[in-house]
């Protein structure tokens, strides 16, 4: 077996943050919103190659600082300046490998890194 990508990135969320999800993804990052016809009611991101996928659970897990998901970009500085334009509350990072690191929250709790720099 050879595994070539991930497919997707599956989370929960609480119901009632679903449209500050899809604000958050949609408007603040910029991704495209996949509909899924399912009866679970998943809420689908695209960004770039990369699919998160999202299923209402009312009792979301509670997620420690180590569990995340990473994103390799390119234009970290345009992904700061959206994020500050949405007042979202981000952590910046220069690593000794000459990587920019970002770290945002979505509005489910569910950590985002982007790295700029790391091949």
């Amino acid at each position: 077996m050879h595994i070539t990508t991930i497919h997707h990135v599956h989370f929960h969320f609480p119901p009632q943050s679903r449209e500050a999800l899809r604000f958050f993804y949609a408007t603040v990052l910029g991704a495209q919103e996949r509909h899924s016809t399912d009866r679970q009611q998943l809420l689908q991101f695209e960004l770039g190659q990369q699919l998160l996928c999202f299923s209402p659970h009312s009792q979301a897990p509670q997620h420690g600082a180590a569990q995340h998901v990473a994103f390799n970009v390119q234009g970290i500085d345009d992904l700061k300046q959206r994020l500050q334009a949405f007042d979202q509350i981000f952590i910046e990072n220069h690593s000794a490998l000459q990587t920019q690191q970002v770290y945002v929250k979505d509005p489910a709790g569910n950590q985002l890194e982007f790295l700029q720099g790391l091949a």
